[in-house]
């Protein structure tokens, strides 16, 4: 089966390369790295850490890891993989230059070997679930065992790897560790062959992302540009999703006229697209910089780092990829600063947390753009019910901090 992928991925190998790279045309200093991607890599300072964060999401959820990391090890080079160009954006954005960043090699023998020659890493952490057969392979040939962090294995992804048993048998036999978020995703791994020592359980690390200092005058800013106007959130945003929060939000402005929604796709490279969406819906849109007039009612937010003061300065907050079968992504960011969440029913990637939301009042359900509307305009209109819904969400957050303590103890272990 091996033999198989093998060819596949060689295959493959230049679509992969141009889908990966494209979003660096609008990204000038990340043009001309796509080398990087077939291994050709600047050797790395002597045998570094190396942190695998495949794009946002996963960077996010590293980065008090990552920090806890640089601190611990001030002598040691920490390296940072990205497969997606804003992933790269985010882990300067958050580490500037105290960590190296290179993109991650296609998954074929050439650039992996290549480029693990050239980066010539002392370990090997994985954040969430990024099992490639060839890297795992090869790692392993060169002496590294991978140890997945805030490990995650969905009962989709499960199935895709017991079918391809084959295929998947020598990278996950590779595994020295799974440190996982729950109980059931320990199970799942255990089910692929891992033992139950290897498959210790932490906690999500995304109930430990730090809070920057900052936060609230950025949050106080943006309400003054705002005009203390009736805001709406709706974070990272998925194709065929806009829509439907479009239509949420002219059914909003039948009774609030005022109403803003500030929309922040998840990626930013689709701005004008969106753009494009929005006017085609007759909405007058602003960017993120520009100062809305009377008559905008949407605030495109097109570039990363600004989702977080953006959910503090609302009252309401939906994260999407959940009103379209995606999964979900993050709801504990607005969680975390005490904000009502809503989403849409497909939260299967994120089972656990919208379970804890859920069952504690904190996280609302909404089928439709109908009862999205519905939702913001109670939320907007009884503040007690919202910040009681708000709070609920922060005490399911801070019930689960303590997730970066058991990993970094887990990981001093080996």
């Amino acid at each position: 089966m091996l033999i198989i992928y093998r060819l596949l991925a060689a295959l493959v190998s230049p679509l992969a390369l141009w889908r990966l790279h494209r979003p660096a045309r609008s990204m000038p200093e990340f043009r001309g790295r796509w080398r990087e991607r077939l291994g050709a890599i600047t050797p790395c300072r002597t045998a570094p850490i190396w942190i695998h964060a495949a794009s946002v999401g996963e960077v996010n959820a590293a980065q008090a890891l990552i920090h806890q990391l640089l601190r611990n090890h001030p002598d040691r080079p920490l390296l940072v993989s990205t497969f997606t160009v804003t992933g790269a954006q985010r882990v300067a954005e958050l580490f500037d230059d105290t960590v190296e960043h290179r993109f991650a090699p296609l998954d074929n023998g050439f650039s992996t070997r290549r480029w693990l020659r050239a980066a010539q890493p002392a370990s090997m952490i994985v954040v969430e679930t990024e099992i490639w057969p060839e890297l795992y392979h090869q790692a392993h040939r060169s002496g590294l065992s991978p140890i997945l962090v805030n490990a995650r294995l969905t009962e989709s992804s499960l199935k895709r790897m017991q079918r391809f048993e084959s295929l998947y048998r020598p990278a996950v036999k590779a595994i020295a560790m799974a440190i996982c978020q729950s109980e059931n995703d320990a199970r799942r791994f255990q089910s692929l062959g891992l033992s139950v020592d290897q498959t210790p359980v932490s906690g999500n690390l995304k109930f430990d992302i730090p809070l920057t200092d900052d936060l609230g005058a950025r949050a106080n800013a943006l309400r003054q540009r705002w005009r203390n106007r009736p805001v709406w959130v709706a974070g990272s945003t998925r194709d065929d999703e806009e829509p439907k929060l479009l239509a949420a939000h002219q059914l909003l402005r039948k009774d609030r006229p005022d109403a803003l929604l500030v929309l922040a796709p998840r990626h930013p490279e689709r701005c004008d697209e969106v753009a494009s969406l929005i006017e085609r819906a007759g909405l007058m849109a602003a960017r993120m910089d520009d100062e809305p007039e009377t008559d905008t009612s949407v605030v495109l937010v097109d570039r990363l780092g600004q989702l977080m003061p953006c959910y503090a300065a609302a009252m309401v907050a939906f994260v999407g990829g959940s009103l379209v079968p995606v999964g979900g992504h993050n709801l504990l960011e607005p969680a975390s600063l005490g904000k009502a969440v809503l989403a849409g029913p497909h939260l299967h990637e994120q089972a656990e947390s919208a379970t804890a939301l859920e069952q504690a009042g904190g996280l609302l359900k909404v089928d439709d753009e109908q009862e999205l509307a519905r939702a913001v305009a109670r939320l907007w209109g009884e503040p007690e019910y919202a910040l009681r819904v708000g709070r609920a969400a922060l005490g399911v957050v801070e019930a689960g901090r303590g997730s970066l303590r058991r990993t970094l103890k887990l990981l001093g272990s080996l």
